[in-house]
């Protein structure tokens, strides 16, 4: 079965991007929501890139969603890799939200994540990164998805406790809420009618299937609208990688562990620092399945530039160890019908 990978990317560093990200804040948008950590690029995308079509060979189509705009940095990758450029398209958001752009411009995760569905070509199963996430080591399709159901990872939580949460809501701070990531999931849930537990997904892969977010959509066009149009994040949105995960519950897919991963933030103690040095020896090492480095741009010059030069060497390492890749990437190229591609 064909499978596609999606990912999200922003440059929002580019100036134009921050004047118009400017030009829509209010006062209505929690600051957590608007912090430049969640727009900023460090280039992670290149590795992101390159650990899907390297370690996934069956990966058929990889698309990038973005605003306008184009991630140069992969360019040294297509030109050690030239047979993947066939294999690369960029989606802007205009073609995504289509009958809906009245609501663009977005700078929302959840929003834009709302209409991966609506990607011209997307094939029926994918796999959904965000750009700072990456595949750790070889995988295969059974990964990630199994007689054709998505492998759902992650675990089952309680909701919490609806008297202490009325509690805390009374003496939290007057103004807009924070959009947490955790209760984005929960309100998922809940929307499904899952009142006593809720699965509980991190930072990592997701695989999907196209058509479970098409119909679930089909009739809700209120609900599709009320999502996506909010600009920036916000607590009144769910998490639409949370409710394709509970829409695909019902449907019976399985929940499993997460293989071995690693998680990088910026280090606020010699704990953490010590513990991000680690996890880059063993993705080096081959150790992990995935691995997210979160807010590459908050960490100072010294832990950026390590995790950068790590980040260097593991694909180094990586394509040292097989002498065949343009002959893999080729097999799979070989059998593509290319639909008409949008270039920046």
């Amino acid at each position: 079965m064909p499978i596609d990978a999606v990912i999200t990317w922003v440059n929002g560093d580019d100036p134009t991007h921050m004047a118009k990200r400017k030009a829509y804040l209010d006062n209505g948008v929690h600051i957590d929501s608007s912090d430049s950590t969640r727009f900023a690029c460090r280039n992670e995308i290149r590795y992101c890139v390159w650990s899907i079509l390297y370690f996934c060979p069956f990966v058929r189509r990889l698309y990038i969603v973005t605003d306008n705009q184009y991630p140069h940095c992969i360019a040294p990758i297509l030109k050690r890799h030239p047979d993947w450029e066939a294999r690369i398209y960029l989606i802007g958001h205009e073609t995504i939200f289509g009958d809906h752009k009245s609501v663009l411009p977005v700078f929302n995760s959840r929003s834009i994540e709302t209409m991966l569905h609506r990607i011209p070509g997307l094939s029926e199963h994918f796999i959904y990164l965000n750009d700072d996430i990456f595949v750790g080591r070889s995988l295969t399709s059974d990964y990630f998805f199994d007689c054709g159901k998505p492998i759902l990872r992650g675990s089952l939580v309680r909701h919490p406790n609806f008297f202490l949460s009325a509690i805390k809501q009374f003496f939290r701070r007057k103004g807009p809420s924070r959009a947490s990531f955790k209760e984005a999931q929960r309100r998922a849930a809940a929307l499904l009618g899952f009142n006593k537990n809720f699965l509980y997904s991190e930072h990592y892969p997701h695989a999907m299937r196209r058509s479970t977010m098409s119909q679930y959509f089909s009739d809700r066009e209120h609900l599709l609208r009320s999502q996506i149009g909010h600009r920036f994040r916000s607590a009144e949105q769910y998490s639409p990688i949370g409710l394709a995960n509970h829409l695909e519950l019902l449907e019976g897919a399985a929940i499993r562990p997460p293989g071995p991963k690693g998680y990088i933030k910026p280090p606020h103690s010699k704990r953490v620092q010590k513990r991000n040095y680690n996890a880059l020896e063993s993705l080096k090492g081959g150790e992990f399945d995935t691995i997210c480095i979160q807010s590459l741009d908050k960490m100072n010059s010294n832990d950026q530039g390590y995790v950068v030069s790590s980040l260097d060497a593991w694909v180094a390492a990586s394509e040292a160890k097989s002498l065949n890749v343009n002959t893999r990437s080729n097999v799979v190229t070989s059998h593509l019908t290319q639909p008409a591609r949008s270039r920046k």
